[in-house]
């Protein structure tokens, strides 16, 4: 990480310290839905039906999971189409 990041959350962590965690949460789902591409979704729907099916259990498993064992799962699934 470079300074100023680490400089930056130095400074401005201990305003969020008593932030409850469902403020925090809304933060990050607020986040992440600028992140979702739907469009892209269905082209790759169009293109090829099991890489969409790789796109969805990544996308749910890191959802409903977590992020190392949602992209695990995907990676597993995608070795499937050798």
């Amino acid at each position: 990480m470079s300074v100023t990041v680490m400089v930056t959350l130095l400074l401005l962590m201990p305003l969020f310290q008593y932030t409850p965690n469902v403020v925090l949460g809304a933060i990050i789902v607020s986040a992440v839905v600028g992140l979702i591409d739907i469009p892209a979704a269905y082209q790759i729907w169009k293109v090829d039906k099991f890489d969409f099916i790789v796109l969805l259990c990544a996308f749910l498993g890191v959802i409903f999971i977590s992020v190392q064992d949602g992209l695990a799962f995907a990676v597993c699934i995608s070795f499937c189409n050798f």
